[in-house]
């Protein structure tokens, strides 16, 4: 029986939503996952949790799950698509702060705890390699600048007395998104893996595990009104990642190098930020409220992927890998 503190999350059947569904299950929470499917209800519920099919730019029934002691916000991140120009730019900004004044304003008519606001951390721009802290005034890339003022509008509500706690995920790697698609499938099959430059951008990355066990220790023990960076202590040039695979599945890591000047011509525009530069941050702050990594590495992290696709291979189709 449930016994933690009751839960909500938002974009619940995500690639960060859905593991972090699972751990506040596991840790014993009553949890209502916001979905916007009849396929994702089903998968809510096999977790455990309960699911509400809803849109957040619109009311529903929601807005009574919003109540909840904890609430995790994960909003959807803009489509990756040709054309993202101006005009795109501005709605996906009026959609972003549309789909946060719904669900803060909500929020603010209960009893929550605790909301964890999960933003891009590409709103503090491509920073080079040199670690920066939370304190680091942003500097949007060029198509965050669209979510800046969503991230924005926040403190307005923090000034209300919202208790918000607000997480900037790192790299976020694991058994499925971008890192299964782009990385692991290739080395596995055999297949190019795609590297923009000689070595790709540094990166800060964070196990998917890690990031939600992270949330979920900022409910509990993040400060109201802080920033918190998510990401392992080292950061990493993105090559690293499918060199690890490689090495640890033991295979042959087959490139595909794309000089990063022409990143710009076959890229989407969102992704050009992303594939060209460094981005840097440090944990310092989250290390200083007691959270610890079960994946302080990428190696640990890869070795504990390719054991979970190595152990669900064995038994359902030993021949697959």
């Amino acid at each position: 029986m449930a016994s933690g503190p009751t839960a909500f999350v938002t974009g619940a059947d995500g690639f960060l939503g859905t593991e972090l569904v699972r751990l506040l299950v596991a840790g014993g929470h009553q949890v209502v996952g916001l979905v916007e499917s009849i396929e994702a209800v089903a998968r809510l519920r096999r977790a455990g949790a309960v699911a509400v099919i809803g849109d957040l730019r619109r009311d529903g029934p929601w807005q009574d799950e919003a109540a909840a002691d904890w609430v995790f916000h994960l909003p959807p991140s803009p489509a990756c698509r040709r054309g993202f120009d101006r005009l795109r730019a501005a709605f996906t900004a009026r959609r972003a702060a549309t789909i946060d004044t719904h669900l803060l304003d909500a929020v603010a008519s209960g009893q929550t705890r605790r909301l964890v606001y999960v933003a891009t951390m590409n709103v503090f721009g491509p920073v080079g390699p040199r670690f920066i802290t939370e304190d680091e005034p942003p500097r949007a890339s060029t198509w965050a600048r669209c979510l800046a003022p969503a991230l924005d509008g926040v403190e307005a509500y923090l000034a209300a007395g919202l208790p918000i706690v607000t997480a900037l995920p790192g790299c976020v790697y694991g058994n499925g998104s971008w890192f299964r698609e782009r990385v692991i499938d290739p080395v596995l099959a055999g297949r190019h893996v795609l590297q923009v430059g000689k070595t790709g951008p540094w990166v800060s990355p964070i196990h998917v595990h890690d990031c939600a066990r992270a949330l979920m220790h900022l409910a509990e023990h993040g400060a109201v009104g802080g920033r918190y960076f998510l990401v392992n202590r080292d950061p990493v040039q993105m090559y690293e990642f499918a060199e690890a695979v490689a090495r640890i599945a033991n295979r042959r890591l087959r490139v595909w190098r794309l000089p990063a000047a022409l990143a710009r011509l076959v890229t989407y525009p969102i992704l050009r930020d992303c594939v060209r530069s460094d981005v840097v941050f440090s944990n310092i702050r989250l290390r200083g409220i007691g959270f610890q990594f079960r994946y302080s590495t990428i190696d640990a992290g890869i070795e504990q992927i390719l054991g979970a696709i190595d152990g669900h291979a064995r038994t359902t189709d030993p021949g697959q890998f």
